[in-house]
């Protein structure tokens, strides 16, 4: 699902021909570069960034918003936003921090607007495991199979404030060093670091509540 959902991105964003055949993109032309050429209106460099950045844009969005609808949605506006403000960008950050920068924004509004459609089940994720680990709750999640472990993670993560979940998706799952999380969130490594520890402490504490439910 994810990968023919991604995969089917760049074609509903580039339906409309060519500006200018750009060849050579995959060798030759930096992020930054394309982006200068998107400001341009070269629909062929929208279309290289499309490809390079679609997967994984994607899987992080169904990351923060557990649907791959909505998570499908989304990923082509992160893409629209390029296009129309290719030429405000500053390049201050690389531009795949900016990328991630709009997803997050754009996940927010979604939750804002309380317009998320029925959930599909949390995608299965090897990774989900880290966020549990050093956690009271690893012993008893281990007692379970890669479904009931998902479920629960889906659960608790799906539970907390989309800050926290944010914050969270990008540290654990997306190995995104403190630096640039601090670039795509726009908060200071004080507050970072604090707010990581209450969120990890939070969806313990959500794990710990599924555990006890189960035992009643």
């Amino acid at each position: 699902m994810q990968c023919s959902a991604a995969a089917d991105l760049s074609g509903r964003l580039s339906a409309s021909p060519p500006t200018a055949i750009v060849r050579g993109f995959e060798q030759t032309v930096s992020d930054e570069d394309l982006l200068r050429l998107c400001a341009r209106g070269e629909r062929d460099a929208l279309r290289e960034l499309t490809k390079r950045y679609q997967t994984p844009i994607y899987r992080f969005l169904v990351r923060l918003m557990g649907s791959h609808e909505d998570a499908e949605e989304a990923a082509i506006d992160v893409f629209v936003r390029v296009w129309q403000h290719a030429g405000r960008f500053q390049y201050r950050a690389r531009v795949a921090t900016w990328l991630y920068r709009i997803a997050v924004n754009i996940a927010r509004d979604a939750h804002s607007r309380k317009k998320a459609r029925p959930q599909q089940p949390w995608p299965e994720d090897n990774q989900l495991e880290h966020l549990a680990v050093g956690s009271a709750e690893t012993d008893a999640l281990n007692e379970l199979d890669r479904e009931q472990k998902s479920a629960a993670l889906h659960k608790a993560l799906k539970s907390l404030h989309p800050n926290d979940r944010t914050i969270l998706v990008l540290y654990y799952l997306e190995d995104r060093e403190y630096e640039e999380i601090q670039e795509i969130t726009g908060l200071s490594y004080t507050v970072l670091k604090t707010r990581l520890a209450r969120a990890r402490k939070r969806l313990r504490d959500q794990l710990g509540s599924a555990d006890e439910g189960a035992d009643i």
